[in-house]
């Protein structure tokens, strides 16, 4: 039942009181005994319950990693030229930029993520004290995953194109991570009933960036912030073998992007 549960949540997306929810519907689809059903939730809220529970553990947040990977390629962050400060700046930006409104577009039309957003925005308003505190920590588990592999990919992204924390003992990858998370999920929470913030885009160089391309106003936000958050690592010595190093790696950034999405 509770399988037949998150599989209708994940195709139709979550209400908190699950009100388009059929118990009967569910016992048909998981093929179980109707006597057992209502022995084991003899009401719908005690089933209501114990299926918040199951999403809340069962909510894997994930990106789009097959549209992260063609935003990246149409980006053509490899025809870029890096010789320069301003040039390698250029390629952070866009880079993160393709990344960040292709996520928060995705995001936005997942049934998934809305499903997470009912529950993430709604779960204080639960009666039960031990269950809200239960979904809660499954929640917070779920994000703490999500932020640690975003984390990885911004770190990997930066030390590539030679960019480092520009404060590493006030602020970690994990806590950057965290903080576009959180500016991510305001936009979705008003992308849900006005979504021209993340879908409209205008022309633009913007950030530092030397090249004019399509921004929507939550992408440049998030990378916005992202970008207060980093420097040049003065460190890194600009020679013609690091550079012809890094157009490499810009080469093969969708499939560096894919192993660090997918690493577990």
């Amino acid at each position: 039942m509770l399988d037949a549960g998150v599989r209708f949540v994940t195709a139709n997306g979550l209400s908190l009181s699950l009100e388009h929810l059929s118990m009967e519907d569910l016992i048909r689809d998981a093929g179980v005994s109707r006597t057992s059903s209502y022995r084991r939730w003899p009401t719908k809220d005690q089933f209501a319950a114990s299926l918040l529970m199951e999403i809340a553990r069962a909510t894997e947040l994930t990106s789009d990693t097959e549209a992260l990977l063609e935003a990246l390629a149409d980006a053509d962050i490899a025809a870029i030229d890096v010789s320069t400060p301003a040039g390698r700046r250029t390629a952070l930006v866009e880079a993160l930029r393709a990344l960040m409104h292709t996520d928060l577009v995705t995001m936005l039309d997942s049934p998934r993520w809305r499903s997470y957003m009912v529950l993430r925005a709604g779960h204080i308003g639960l009666a039960d004290t031990e269950l809200r505190t239960r979904v809660a920590e499954a929640l917070t588990a779920t994000e703490q995953r999500f932020t640690a592999t975003r984390a990885r990919a911004f770190a990997a992204l930066c030390r590539i194109i030679g960019y480092h924390l520009d404060e590493p003992e006030t602020m970690t990858w994990e806590q950057l991570s965290l903080t576009v998370g959180a500016m991510a999920t305001g936009m979705l929470i008003r992308g849900y009933s006005d979504p021209t913030p993340i879908r409209t885009v205008t022309p633009r160089r913007a950030l530092g960036s030397q090249v004019a391309s399509p921004w929507s106003a939550a992408a440049l936000g998030a990378v916005g912030t992202f970008m207060d958050a980093v420097e040049p690592d003065p460190e890194v010595t600009w020679d013609a073998e690091h550079l012809a190093q890094l157009r490499a790696q810009l080469a093969d950034l969708p499939a560096i992007a894919l192993q660090i999405l997918t690493e577990e």
